[in-house]
Formats: structure tokens, C-alpha cells, sequence
């Protein structure tokens, strides 16, 4: 019995990690990453008034599909710190591409409070990309990350 259970959980790991392997091996795998970006939002956010403004969408369809990954998971990543521990109402992003730089911008007007396991959990994704830097900073009253 126990047998049985550890191969059915194998055998799910087995084709959930082929899967994964396979998405990201996809050549359209974020392709249309401000759709995807507003798609996100919509759905970790599906309360709060958002704002999203793109600029230099030419570069980011040139951008290794392993570096567009990348960069959706870190903006998923601050929209779920946002919305589990900024209490904001309210939130807006910057991304603008450029031939030699990508800068995000995430605004919230929640409180200004990050942890260190917000800061790290936002590190994570963004050190995948070899030349990529993060910042983190607590205005006033908002959070920029």
C-alpha cells in the first residue's frame, strides 16, 4: 500500500516537472509579457486600482525567453507581497526596456513596512538573471519596489 503511494506520487512529480521543463522550453512562453502582466495583476489583485504603463515593448519581445520568465516571477512576486502585507488600495507599475536595461517600478500606497523575508522573497527571481539588480525602498507612504 505504502508502495503504491510513494510511485503515484513519483510518477505525478515525474510529469508535473516534465511539464514545467516543457513550458519553459516554449518559444511563446511570455511572449506578450504586458497582457501577461495585466492578467497577473488582475488576478492577485482583483480589489485594488491598478495602473500599468509600458515603454519600449520592441525590446522586451527580444529578450531571452528565460530572462522574460524571470522577470513576470518577480513581478508576481511583489504583487503578492503587496497584497499580503502592504494593506494598500492602490498600486501602479513602471516598465520601461531599453537596448542594455529593463526598470520595474511596483508603487503601492500601503504602509511602507518590508521584511526581511519580503525583501529576500523578491531577490530570489531577480538574481536568476545574471546582471540584474533590485532595490528596495519605504517612502512615506507608499513602497517601491
Amino acid at each position: 500500500m505504502l508502495h503504491q503511494r510513494i510511485r503515484a506520487v513519483t510518477e505525478r512529480t515525474g510529469t508535473a516537472m516534465r511539464h514545467c521543463t516543457a513550458m519553459q522550453e516554449a518559444s511563446g512562453l511570455y511572449a506578450g509579457l504586458r497582457a501577461d502582466m495585466e492578467r497577473a495583476a488582475v488576478r492577485i489583485m482583483a480589489q485594488l486600482e491598478h495602473d500599468i504603463s509600458v515603454e519600449g515593448e520592441e525590446f522586451l519581445e527580444q529578450l531571452k525567453p528565460r530572462t522574460r520568465v524571470d522577470l513576470f516571477l518577480f513581478y508576481k512576486e511583489c504583487l503578492v507581497n503587496i497584497s499580503r502585507h502592504s494593506g494598500a488600495t492602490q498600486f501602479s507599475t513602471r516598465l520601461r526596456a531599453g537596448p542594455r536595461e529593463i526598470h520595474l517600478a511596483v508603487r503601492d500606497n500601503g504602509h511602507p513596512t518590508i521584511s526581511s523575508t519580503t525583501t529576500s522573497s523578491c531577490r530570489r527571481p531577480a538574481r536568476a538573471s545574471a546582471g540584474s539588480s533590485l532595490s528596495a525602498e519605504m517612502q512615506e507612504f507608499s513602497t517601491t519596489a
